[in-house]
C-alpha cells in the first residue's frame, strides 16, 4: 500500500481530508538516503518491487528485483527442485546461460519479508557475498571486506492478524538472514542504514512532517507528541529511546487491539524502555482520553 491509498483509506473512515504527504511508512523515510537514489538496487519485497520502490517516492533510480537475477542466472534457484530439473535440461541442451548484459547489484533494500524466503535469503548472500554479482567466483577472501551496502526496514518480529498467535514479520526474516550470513561468512551482517520502528529517524522524521503540516496551517510549532502504539519490544523501546535523546514532552499510549494483549502477557516492569504512560483497549479510547486530557 503507498501512502496514496492509505490517505484514501483513513479520510474514508476519519471523514477528514488526509494528504498523502502526511502519511509515514517506514519505506518513506528512505526518500532521505539520497546517496544510494542513483545505485543499482536490488528491491525485497511482496508484490511489484520496482514500482513500489518508484512510487513510495523512496526515488531509487535504477531497481531489480530477486526475480529478475534468478532469471540471469539460473542456477541460483536450488531450493526449488523444479528448477534443478530444469537448469539440467538447460545445461544438456545449450550450456549454462547468463545473462550478459547483468548490471552488478550495489545495494541491497529490504523493504518487508519476501514470500519465497528461501529464494530471496540464496540469492540476497549470493549478492553479499560476491560484491553483487554472482558472475563472480568467490576466492575464498571476500569475507574478509565489507559486503555491499544493505538498507532494511520494520524490524517487527511478529505482527498481529485474526490468527491467536502473532505471525512472523520482517524482523524474522531479516533474524534468517542475519543468522545464515554469519554462519555461512564468519561475519556479522551489517547493515548501512536501518529505518522505521524503533529506529530513531523514524520518530524524527515523523515529527519533521507533523512540524511541517502544522506550520502549513498557520499553527506553531509541535510541543507535545502522543504515540498510540502496540508492541511494547518495538514500538514503545523506540519511542523511549526517542524521548530519552530529546528530552522532549512525549506521552506513550499503548493499546491492546495488537501483539500486545493483556490478559496473555505483562509488561517487563525491571525493564524501562518497554513501559508506556498509559494502557488503553482500543485506538478511540485512547483518543478520547487524549482530547480529554488537551481540553
Amino acid at each position: 500500500m503507498l501512502e496514496s491509498d492509505k490517505a484514501k483509506q483513513l479520510s474514508a473512515v476519519l471523514g477528514v481530508t488526509i494528504h498523502p504527504e502526511q502519511v509515514v511508512f517506514a519505506q518513506t523515510q528512505m526518500r532521505t538516503l539520497t546517496d544510494f537514489h542513483n545505485k543499482h538496487v536490488l528491491v525485497s519485497e511482496q508484490g511489484q518491487a520496482e514500482d513500489i520502490a518508484r512510487m513510495y517516492r523512496i526515488a531509487f533510480k535504477s531497481t531489480t528485483t530477486i526475480e529478475k537475477i534468478c532469471e540471469a542466472f539460473p542456477e541460483l534457484d536450488m531450493a526449488n527442485h523444479m528448477n534443478r530439473f530444469r537448469l539440467s535440461k538447460m545445461i544438456s541442451t545449450q550450456g549454462f546461460v547468463h545473462d550478459e548484459n547483468f548490471r552488478p547489484i550495489d545495494a541491497i533494500v529490504l523493504l518487508g519479508e519476501p514470500i519465497q524466503w528461501e529464494r530471496s535469503l540464496q540469492v540476497i548472500i549470493d549478492l553479499l557475498l560476491t560484491d553483487g554479482n554472482p558472475a563472480i567466483i568467490p576466492d575464498g577472501s571476500n569475507t574478509e571486506h565489507d559486503h555491499i551496502p544493505i538498507i532494511a526496514c520494520n524490524r517487527d518480529l511478529v505482527f498481529k492478524t485474526a490468527a491467536d498467535i502473532p505471525r512472523f514479520g520482517h524482523g524474522a526474516f531479516l533474524t534468517y538472514l542475519e543468522t545464515l550470513y554469519k554462519s555461512i561468512s564468519g561475519h556479522d551482517l551489517k547493515y548501512t542504514a536501518f529505518v522505521g520502528k524503533p529506529f530513531e529517524i523514524s520518530y524524527k522524521y515523523a515529527e519533521a512532517i507533523a512540524n511541517q503540516v502544522a506550520l502549513a496551517n498557520g499553527q506553531s510549532k509541535i510541543e507535545k507528541v502522543y504515540f498510540i502504539e502496540d508492541n511494547p519490544d518495538v514500538d514503545i523501546v523506540g519511542v523511549n529511546m526517542y524521548n530519552y535523546l530529546l528530552q522532549q514532552m512525549m506521552n506513550l499510549r499503548i493499546i491492546c487491539t495488537g501483539v500486545y494483549e493483556p490478559n496473555k502477557q505483562k509488561l517487563d516492569d525491571k525493564n524501562p524502555w518497554k513501559l508506556p504512560t498509559t494502557i488503553k483497549l482500543d485506538v478511540l479510547k485512547t483518543v478520547k482520553y487524549i482530547l480529554l486530557k488537551e481540553t
